[in-house]
């Protein structure tokens, strides 16, 4: 329930485009959270679905904004133009907060005076509401504090795990519009040069997986991962940013992302790209072998690698 509407604490941004079927489940989670001195700016951005329908029963309890459709990027910055609050906490249509996500983000935010931005695990769920593992449990550590050079190599951060001071917003800037697949990555990169990021070790964020979500556009988002290398590279000179080591990175891990799809032709392109940016890759070598075989030996190679379990080549 939502406390204080003239002098909301905290601004809850969320940008919709055609994601009516998850909306009301992703609204619910928010207006049911322990902590109540927020706002909802929910920016529609071009839907051609029914989710000016869908929203009815919520417009008392937020604040709604149509655009013609622009991208996550434009969305949000409309809303942030908007916010009035002192934090700002993002969110997507189609995934759901944990009840007490707002509450410990806003004790964490008061009492660290010096961090300004504070996220938290994530875990995400599948159309059959199977969950994967979270992401500290996959990969055991997660960076606090001053984060930059270990966020130029892993990408770490849930966009709607984090709450965030807008002063540090009004610092930096708000979204780089240029960028569809890595706008979340830069915004979190010129935060991280600049303040200390604080993280809550529980999962407060449930992140739907779905065919439907901008994160499939593999294409996309590899060509934005490149293309923000580049611009946190000029912004930041004295950073000394291994820009050839870092892209070489990003194909690799494409190249993979295309291989637990079975899309081979992307996947050798990419490893193409990652060795030729850095060469020193040896746990990319199998992959690309193996993405480089004729279609009947390569599967022969997979199914014996299954059965035998040398390789982690399922993802």
């Amino acid at each position: 329930m939502v406390e204080n509407r003239e002098h909301p604490l905290v601004s809850v941004i969320i940008p919709t485009y055609n994601n009516a079927r998850f909306l009301s489940e992703c609204l619910d989670s928010i207006l049911h959270q322990t902590y109540g001195n927020f706002e909802i700016l929910l920016v529609d951005d071009g839907s051609t679905d029914d989710t000016e329908a869908v929203i009815q029963p919520y417009l008392e309890s937020l604040r709604y904004f149509r655009k013609a459709n622009g991208g996550p990027s434009s969305a949000r910055n409309l809303a942030l133009t908007q916010a009035r609050g002192e934090f700002i906490a993002f969110q997507d249509a189609d995934d759901i907060w944990v009840k007490d996500k707002l509450e410990l983000q806003v004790d964490y935010l008061r009492q660290n005076a010096h961090v300004g931005v504070v996220f938290t695990d994530s875990a995400r769920f599948d159309t059959e509401g199977g969950f994967r593992p979270s992401f500290r449990e996959t990969y055991g550590y997660v960076p606090n504090e001053n984060i930059f050079e270990e966020l130029l190599v892993n990408h770490f951060i849930a966009m709607p795990s984090v709450m965030v001071r807008r002063r540090c917003l009004d610092e930096v800037g708000l979204f780089d519009e240029s960028l569809t697949g890595a706008e979340d990555y830069n915004l979190y990169l010129r935060l991280a040069k600049k303040y200390q990021f604080g993280f809550l070790d529980k999962v407060l964020v449930h992140v739907r997986l779905h065919g439907a979500s901008l994160s499939d556009n593999l294409e996309q988002m590899c060509r934005d991962e490149i293309k923000n290398l580049d611009k946190i590279s000029t912004m930041f000179p004295d950073a000394a940013i291994p820009k050839r080591k870092l892209a070489g990175r990003i194909y690799a891990r494409f190249g993979r992302y295309y291989f637990s799809q079975q899309r081979f032709a992307e996947a050798r392109r990419c490893f193409r790209q990652a060795f030729r940016h850095w060469p020193w890759q040896a746990g990319s070598l199998p992959f690309f072998l193996i993405a480089a075989l004729p279609d009947r030996l390569r599967h022969r190679v997979l199914s014996l690698n299954k059965s035998l379990k040398k390789l982690p080549l399922d993802f």
